[in-house]
């Protein structure tokens, strides 16, 4: 598999994903956003269909894994007008997230390049950090802290696991979110969910193990250590590129 993640990687979980021979690619940090989340890849990226979003300034700083993701994935490279910034709503154009035709984006701070995609139907929320609150269990289901999409979702027939919130470290912050703290394959073909340390750590854990099981994906743990919020770990079977065109 090629695993796009944070250069921040826990050594422990790095470790193991390389043994099982999965090609790492780590991204740069961004100089302009906040230092915990320079180089969380849902800050950073965005995979659609047909090409792979980023910021401007992004494409240059990043040129060599922005430019060796491409051609593994053989999707273009596409830049946002948005520029990234320290501040909220300015470091958010990209954090959208796909739940199988299904895009939850805030209406007016994700980037309107992928508000307007055609591949989506847009599903408006007024978290901005969508993608980081979401962890998409397949294409019709996803597990979420935020109570305002968990009711949006509902609202159009997508299954909804609830879970407590605070229950994520990222470091410089009082608490992450499950989705950063999670695999997420946004061309399917994945049976499983990866997190960033232990699922037991969490409050709500057997039922997120469960939620997962019941829609035929298995929920694995990649250490010991209380999961951590790396900003969403993107990942790809190689052998399906022909499957994300």
């Amino acid at each position: 598999m090629l695993i796009i993640t944070d250069h921040r990687l826990p050594l422990s979980v790095k470790r193991r994903l390389t043994e099982q021979g999965n090609h790492l690619i780590c991204l740069p940090p961004h100089p302009s956003l906040p230092t915990p989340v320079a180089s969380h890849p849902d800050m950073l990226l965005f995979f659609a269909p047909d090409a792979i979003y980023c910021a401007s300034d992004y494409r240059k700083l990043a040129r060599e894994e922005l430019s060796q993701i491409s051609d593994i994935l053989e999707l273009e490279l596409r830049c946002i007008d948005a520029k990234l910034g320290m501040r909220y709503p300015d470091d958010v154009p990209l954090n959208a997230a796909p739940v199988g035709r299904h895009l939850f984006c805030h209406p007016t701070h994700t980037a309107k390049e992928l508000c307007a995609h055609p591949a989506y139907n847009r599903i408006p929320v007024r978290q901005g950090y969508a993608k980081c609150s979401i962890l998409p269990v397949g294409a019709s289901a996803l597990i979420t802290e935020d109570p305002s999409i968990a009711r949006a979702a509902r609202e159009r027939r997508i299954d909804v696991l609830e879970v407590h919130q605070n229950a994520v470290a990222l470091k410089g912050y009082s608490t992450g979110f499950l989705g950063g703290a999670a695999s997420f394959a946004p061309f399917g073909s994945m049976q499983e969910i990866l997190f960033c340390g232990s699922l037991d750590s969490h409050p709500d854990a057997d039922r997120i193990r469960n939620f997962c099981t019941a829609r035929g994906f298995e929920a694995i743990s990649l250490s010991d250590e209380p999961l951590y919020d790396v900003g969403t770990m993107f990942v790809f079977h190689l052998q399906d590129k022909g499957d994300i065109k």
